[in-house]
């Protein structure tokens, strides 16, 4: 699991939970240390417990080298939680850089999953970049967004309404399908394009559901 703040210190917890053999990444070595604890890097209930819990079945662990973090893995999870500016921009930096360094650890046959929320393009953009810097590699490349929800985050993860996954390949979709079978929700299928949209129209959707209803009790008041 690559890029840990919530998203990732959530996914790596969740994932451990699950059965799987977890490794997460962050360049933050001070914060890999507080992780190594059972700490997570912010306040989400049931977390640090969780962390604590898949440390000590030495189910998860964390580094701060990617060459570890990858050695023998067959599947990445790329959870940074993208940061945006004063302008509403966002910053693409950390993913599109992981993106030109994790060809040269992969194997074929590898899975990479995008987890973090980004523009329309951006699945398509990271696979060019590790084509481009590993020709030779052949490994899928799947959409999975999040749909957590500070202060609910675990139940979100293990209990979702749904899950998006997209890919632009049918192996690819089974194949990260067959990843998340340990939640039980309905998965809907679709390529990387119209999933990373989907994120976008379900973020804006929720967004205008609270506008609404905050209008609402304004007008009742």
């Amino acid at each position: 699991v690559i890029g840990i703040w919530h998203l990732g210190s959530v996914y790596s917890a969740c994932l451990a939970e699950l059965g799987y053999l977890v490794t997460g990444f962050d360049r933050d070595s001070k914060r890999i240390g507080e992780l190594n604890k059972g700490v997570a890097p912010l306040f989400e209930p049931g977390l640090n417990e969780l962390l604590l819990k898949n440390i000590r079945s030495k189910r998860l662990g964390f580094t701060s080298e990617l060459d570890v973090a990858l050695r023998g893995t067959r599947y990445v999870i790329v959870s940074f939680d993208t940061p945006v500016d004063s302008q509403d921009e966002i910053d693409l930096s950390e993913i599109l850089d992981v993106a030109k360094e994790i060809p040269q650890y992969l194997d074929n046959g590898s899975l990479v999953i995008v987890s973090s929320q980004v523009p329309v393009g951006t699945c398509e953009l990271i696979e060019s970049i590790m084509k481009k810097q590993k020709s030779s590699l052949n490994f899928g490349l799947a959409y999975a967004p999040e749909n957590l929800k500070l202060g609910m985050a675990i139940e979100r993860f293990f209990n979702p309404r749904v899950m998006v996954l997209g890919a632009n390949d049918i192996s690819t979709l089974e194949d990260v399908e067959n990843f998340f079978a340990g939640i039980h929700a309905t998965k809907i299928r679709m390529n990387l394009r119209s999933a990373e949209m989907t994120k976008h129209a379900l973020n804006a959707f929720l967004a205008t559901s609270i506008s609404f209803a905050n209008e609402i009790g304004n007008l009742c008041d």
